[in-house]
């Protein structure tokens, strides 16, 4: 038997499955199990991409695999399950999001190991940040969605429609958060909507540099940016937005700078949710208005 997680890729994307892979093999060694995930290839709702972004260099083949069991633990809140974390059975298949460092920080040096770039996407990543003259860069990420996907895939993915529980990161948030870092520090910018940003009047200057390397996309239109995760993962501090994608390009920096993240994380609909243990210790929060604003705003 093992500790497994069958949903693995269909309850979110990239992010998301990072939460859980690092969850279940954290609760896993916690408590001296095997653990298991979906296959390579597997056929799954929301572009499983692990296999795919990463060496996952501690997941063997006895580690995939689906477990058909009647044992299933469903945690859908956010904050830190202590009984999940130390009394779970063996046999029992994982669902949940999971997203707490607390889960996996028993194992972090093997997740930072496991989450190590293909060479695929690491390799053009190394050679563009050696072409710079200034390294010392910090990363900024804009979420908002693609507007341009039609059906429900772009009413699923597209953030401006979601705001009641995924609020967009107003522009105030973000000029509070390049305060935190040294005027002189150059900014790399990433987002799903890099051609809106540009347009952007407080991201002018020489400060700011932009990121186009999301290229890679799948037949439902939705990015899987393993280039730009990856040179997140190179900069030396961080303005995420409220983002599992961001958090864990900040997570993987392994604290080579300050990391800044908004409050609150998620919309009015969703504001019960004790989101406490998202934030690792040591990230500076800073107040993000949730309201509402009309798309093209910031």
């Amino acid at each position: 038997m093992a500790l497994s997680f069958n949903d693995l890729g269909n309850a979110g994307r990239l992010g998301n499955q990072m939460f859980q892979y690092a969850a279940l093999r954290g609760i896993a060694a916690n408590r001296g199990l095997d653990w298991m995930i979906p296959p390579e290839g597997a056929d799954r709702a929301d572009n499983y991409g692990l296999f795919e972004g990463f060496k996952l260099t501690n997941c063997k083949k006895k580690n995939q695999g689906e477990q058909f069991t009647r044992k299933r633990v469903s945690w859908r809140e956010f904050h830190f399950n202590e009984d999940l974390y130390n009394k779970i059975e063996d046999g029992t298949d994982l669902d949940g999001y999971l997203q707490t460092e607390k889960y996996f920080l028993n194992i972090a040096d093997e997740i930072r190991q496991d989450f190590e770039f293909k060479d695929e996407w690491k390799e053009p990543c190394v050679e563009f940040m050696d072409s710079l003259d200034n390294k010392d860069l910090v990363f900024l990420h804009i979420r908002r969605g693609n507007p341009s996907l039609q059906g429900v895939r772009g009413e699923r993915w597209s953030y401006q429609l979601l705001q009641h529980t995924h609020p967009l990161m107003k522009k105030e948030y973000y000029i509070n958060a390049l305060k935190e870092f040294p005027e002189d520090q150059q900014v790399m910018v990433f987002s799903d909507v890099i051609d809106w940003c540009k347009e952007q009047p407080w991201l002018q200057g020489d400060r700011f540099m932009f990121s186009d390397n999301s290229k890679m996309l799948f037949g439902d239109g939705a990015s899987v940016p393993y280039v730009d995760l990856c040179l997140m993962t190179m900069c030396k501090g961080a303005i995420i937005a409220n983002s599992s994608l961001s958090w864990w390009g900040a997570w993987l920096q392994n604290g080579a700078g300050k990391v800044v993240c908004p409050t609150p994380w998620f919309g009015p609909a969703v504001a019960h949710y004790d989101m406490s243990d998202l934030i690792p210790e040591g990230w500076v929060e800073l107040y993000n208005d949730p309201r509402e604003i009309a798309p093209g705003e910031c």
